[in-house]
């Protein structure tokens, strides 16, 4: 089967913080155009991301940058995204006006390394997640509290992508679909992070939901690197005509 990604909707850049991103964003237009996607979004981890997160004025910078780029180089489209950051049990984020304003496409995931909104926020989704990994009945209780603020989010905020849903911490992602099926949410098909993984893939896509194939760059020589993701979908029996970023 030959298939191929048209379109990485997923890349950070060097405005990810702390160097967790390397390319520059003319650096990765450059990549883009060379391998002949036609859309990319450059999509920098989110501003309550105290390790990676972009700082709000280079949301902006970003944008005039972008904007001057899709002027230079043509042939491509290039959108400005966000990866987003769940903040809290009762599904808030750090999306807010800057963002929603500047911003041409919202992804949203669950990371560490994020400032949550109380300390009781932080202690339950960080450190009972980590202790969930090893007790039955606190893993149980977790898929409740991480399901339901991963509802809750898509519920209160417009989404475009839902980043590596299952990646990190625990839930149930049938619950995770019917919730992406009711907000319009897309699904990431995540290179890096091995999520939606075959299993993920199965179960969820019994629901309306579409998906996008993500690469997850933090290097231009990352940048449309998307076979894993395209293999497990294929071994997951995936309808490809649900993913928006495929030919």
């Amino acid at each position: 089967m030959n298939m191929k990604t048209y379109a990485d909707y997923h890349i950070h850049s060097e405005y990810s913080r702390n160097k967790h991103g390397k390319g520059t964003l003319e650096d990765i237009t450059k990549r883009a155009v060379e391998l002949g996607l036609e859309e990319i979004a450059v999509s920098d981890h989110g501003l309550k991301h105290f390790m990676f997160g972009i700082r709000t004025k280079n949301v902006k910078k970003a944008r005039e940058e972008i904007n001057e780029l899709n002027k230079k180089y043509p042939q491509i489209k290039i959108l400005q995204g966000i990866e987003a950051n769940l903040t809290s049990m009762d599904g808030h984020s750090d999306i807010n006006e800057v963002i929603t304003k500047n911003c041409d496409i919202v992804l949203l995931g669950f990371h560490y390394g994020v400032t949550f909104r109380t300390i009781k926020d932080a202690f339950v989704l960080l450190v009972l997640n980590y202790f969930a990994k090893y007790s039955d009945k606190l893993r149980k209780k977790m898929i409740e509290i991480n399901t339901k603020a991963l509802e809750e989010v898509m519920h209160k905020y417009d989404i475009d992508v839902l980043t590596h849903p299952g990646d990190k911490i625990f839930v149930d992602i049938e619950r995770i679909a019917k919730a992406a099926e009711e907000t319009n949410t897309i699904l990431e098909i995540n290179d890096s992070h091995g999520h939606l993984n075959i299993e993920e893939i199965k179960k969820v896509s019994k629901y309306n939901v579409k998906f996008i194939i993500g690469s997850d760059a933090h290097s231009v020589e990352n940048i449309g690197n998307c076979d894993n993701s395209i293999e497990r979908a294929v071994k997951a029996g995936l309808d490809f005509k649900r993913i928006i970023n495929i030919k």
